[in-house]
């Protein structure tokens, strides 16, 4: 699928690599994201994640006590990569001269790629929160976070809004698509009959829908193509190097 000219940069923020002396906590945490994205939390067995991270499974208890503390660790680690992706992603000057129509189609392809590369894990999450109140708050914090930092970009372009209430416009347009959102990453378990439809054509009637209730034209709708990949191009070189000024990896 095409990435929006507006995310063009933007990729899931990774932890940075750690000191050698810490670099097997790393490997296990990578071992066990993937097996537990393959597998599920309850079928990634200790030995499963020690040998795909290449180590002992007393090397495995030397950093962790049991499954349940690697889970811990490896969801504390994806809401720290959340909230410096979260960061990146919604940070204004980024969508300097972006429409509302044109972060919305950013942020349905750029939350569907992230989803599906992190499917298992968004499950472990889920599975946990339904078990721990501290990993259901943490999860719930992050989402409203990243509800209210994305309305508010809208909302400071609600004069492109026709909807009689800007505001609600824009609050019930957000919930529908995270809801499509929700729906297409999980369709198979919920029985979507959006199944057979492909991520391009999902990505654009999804954006035809939020636009037609909130009464403003789809994305590029009135701006030539060279001008709006000028623009885009000009915020991508330009958050490649605040990223480079302020140590955050591309």
């Amino acid at each position: 699928m095409s990435k929006s000219p507006w995310i063009a940069d933007l990729s899931w923020v990774r932890e940075a690599r750690q000191p050698r002396s810490r670099r097997t906590l790393g490997l296990l945490l990578d071992a066990a994201e993937a097996l537990i994205s393959e597998k599920g939390i309850d079928d990634a067995t200790v030995g499963d994640v020690a040998a795909r991270a290449g180590c002992s499974v007393g090397a495995f208890y030397h950093h962790f006590r049991d499954k349940g503390a690697l889970v811990q660790a490896l969801l504390a680690r994806l809401a720290h990569e959340f909230r410096e992706t979260m960061d990146a992603a919604v940070d204004p000057a980024r969508w300097d001269g972006a429409s509302i129509s044109e972060i919305l189609e950013a942020y349905v392809e750029f939350s569907l790629d992230v989803g599906r590369e992190h499917s298992g894990l968004a499950r472990a999450q889920l599975g946990l929160a339904l078990r721990s109140p501290a990993a259901a708050t943490q999860l719930l914090e992050l989402q409203l976070e990243l509800s209210q930092r994305l309305a508010d970009l809208l909302r400071a372009r609600r004069d492109e809004v026709g909807h009689a209430d800007p505001e609600l416009a824009i609050d019930f347009a957000l919930e529908q698509l995270r809801s499509l959102l929700i729906l297409r990453l999980e369709g198979i378990a919920l029985g979507s009959r959006l199944e057979r439809v492909g991520d391009v054509d999902f990505v654009r009637e999804a954006i035809a829908s939020a636009c037609a209730y909130m009464q403003i034209p789809p994305p590029h709708v009135g701006r030539p193509p060279r001008e709006r990949e000028e623009c885009a191009g000009v915020k991508a070189a330009s958050n490649r190097n605040g990223r480079r000024n302020h140590g955050v990896p591309g």
